[in-house]
């Protein structure tokens, strides 16, 4: 028996992420700085309105000792009339398992479906005998020239697959999910730099961030995944014209007989905003999303051979002006975008 499951991916997400116009910025960051809205002013005003934006979508399910966590990113870049001009996404899939004495048993690969490649077994098991990159790249094209609403009103079969006979043709796996990402990425998408020319890629690196492994009468376990976004558009130099970065910690709860319990909702840390509450313990009275935001800045015009250089946390001034909490795996996340990037 399901005891819980955190549904986000439906065509209604979508349509409601909507009714918030491309290039605001997300829910859990409207109180973002003024003086970032002076920029963002600025840089649509340079670029013509292009925007780059990010969707994370998080789903979790529980069964008895099981658990599942499965997340989707996609990013976006726009163009001044709000169409789709680049489009990638991909998708984390992990699964936990307990004991009935309560040991929590976690995933030792955080691959990736796009990381994997060709060790994603979906190639042989396809009727159009293609893997999940070239299938997920295949829809990425299709989407190309669509505005956010066109993309949300895609329709999909009930398993989640596309009902277009031409999408079919080279593209059989459930979209509904990277729909949805897509939409929200369009919502949240600003202007930051990016501009004609420019292409978009996505990083994710993820970790196991369990520090127990097993649950007691006393105490329950939290099987934790942390998983780090960054999307970067870049020019046709290599560089780094705009970023976003972001993290979701979704975590499952294991107790002492070995059931699992999935929560209730995951939101990233941008979505959670000023609510994340980092800005009282902050040495520069920043919330995460603003040192993210600094992070990303430092990034702008910088190669992948610099960005892999950058210095230990606190040894550059520049960067320790911008942001203090540790970079490590924001900088993970866009070596990896860069590497699709090429």
């Amino acid at each position: 028996m399901k005891l819980k499951h955190t549904a986000l991916w439906s065509g209604v997400v979508a349509a409601a992420l909507l009714l918030t116009a491309c290039g605001k910025s997300n829910s859990g960051s409207g109180s973002m700085s003024s003086s970032g809205m002076s920029s963002s002013t600025a840089s649509t005003a340079q670029n013509g309105g292009w925007k780059t934006g990010l969707g994370v979508l998080t789903e979790t399910t529980d069964d008895h000792r099981t658990g599942k966590i499965n997340l989707v990113a996609a990013a976006v870049l726009l163009d001044g009339e709000g169409k789709i001009i680049d489009v990638t996404f991909d998708e984390l899939e992990s699964t936990i398992s307990a004991d009935g004495s309560g040991v929590l048993s976690m995933p030792t690969d955080y691959r990736t479906k796009r990381q994997k490649g060709d060790d994603y077994p979906l190639a042989a098991a396809s009727g159009i005998k293609k893997g999940w990159t070239e299938q997920a790249d295949a829809f990425a094209d299709y989407l190309k020239g669509m505005t956010a609403e066109k993309v949300a009103k895609l329709e999909t079969e009930e398993d989640g697959k596309p009902k277009d006979a031409d999408l079919l043709s080279s593209c059989t796996i459930a979209i509904d999910g990277y729909r949805d990402a897509v939409a929200k990425a369009c919502a949240n998408a600003e202007a930051l730099g990016a501009a004609k020319g420019d292409r978009v890629s996505l990083g994710i690196e993820a970790a196991n961030a369990s520090s127990d492994v097993t649950a007691t009468d006393d105490k329950d376990v939290n099987a934790q995944v942390d998983v780090t976004i960054v999307a970067l558009t870049t020019d046709s130099d290599g560089r780094v014209t705009s970023a976003i970065g972001d993290m979701a910690e979704p975590a499952l709860t294991v107790m002492s007989d070995g059931n699992v319990m999935a929560p209730d909702a995951v939101k990233t840390k941008l979505e959670q905003g000023d609510s994340y509450g980092m800005r009282g313990a902050s040495s520069l009275g920043k919330e995460w999303y603003e040192h993210s935001e600094g992070f990303c800045s430092y990034l702008k015009g910088k190669t992948a051979a610099e960005i892999a250089k950058l210095p230990a946390e606190d040894s550059d001034a520049d960067l320790a002006a911008l942001c203090t909490i540790d970079v490590t795996d924001l900088q993970k996340a866009a070596a990896k975008a860069l590497e699709e990037a090429k």
